[in-house]
């Protein structure tokens, strides 16, 4: 084989070799009953807010998660249906409220079809600019034992901290200043 056809030879050998025949996933979703009314307020908050956004493909389930002391975890992998993991154990969704489980539900599909990130900044006053916080997703819930009187009822927050969830460029609401 003259140089020039073995490089030539090489140049398509390598481009023929580096083809995958792997296929991308198929679209799967798969939701426990309890988690589906999440799942539609998600899609109608983000209908609310001109947001398009699809939760054909996702399967959640209730499961361990990987990280101790965390509640739920988002697993992206390349070419694969997002999944959802929720700690099911008493403190993270058993005895949670209802506004609690939205957060924390909420939270994940962030991660998952928003792709968004932790966020740990912080008004001056020291609650959390978004619900993307690694540290605490029930900024609008109510408190699970109430002994702080009104900055224990937190509910009228939930608007601000969703607009943030689908627009980044939400202004500061009053109670943050």
């Amino acid at each position: 084989m003259r140089p020039f056809s073995f490089v030539i030879f090489v140049i398509l050998a390598g481009l023929t070799g580096c083809q995958s025949n792997s296929q991308p996933e198929p679209v799967q979703y798969s939701v426990p009953a309890e988690v589906e009314p999440y799942l539609k307020s998600f899609r109608d908050e983000a209908a609310k807010r001109n947001k398009v956004v699809s939760t054909a493909n996702l399967i959640v389930t209730f499961g361990t998660v990987l990280t101790e002391d965390v509640c739920g975890q988002c697993i992206l992998e390349n070419g694969k249906t997002p999944r959802i993991i929720l700690n099911a154990d008493d403190f993270c969704w058993k005895t949670a409220s209802t506004n609690e489980r939205e957060c924390l539900v909420f939270h994940e599909l962030g991660h998952c079809l928003l792709n968004r990130a932790h966020k740990t900044e912080k008004f001056t006053n020291g609650l959390y600019v978004s619900l993307m916080n690694p540290d605490n997703v029930a900024v609008y819930a109510t408190c699970r034992y109430p002994i702080g009187g009104d900055e224990c009822d937190k509910r009228d927050r939930r608007d601000y901290y969703i607009n943030e969830l689908f627009e980044l460029a939400t202004p500061t609401p009053v109670w943050g200043k």
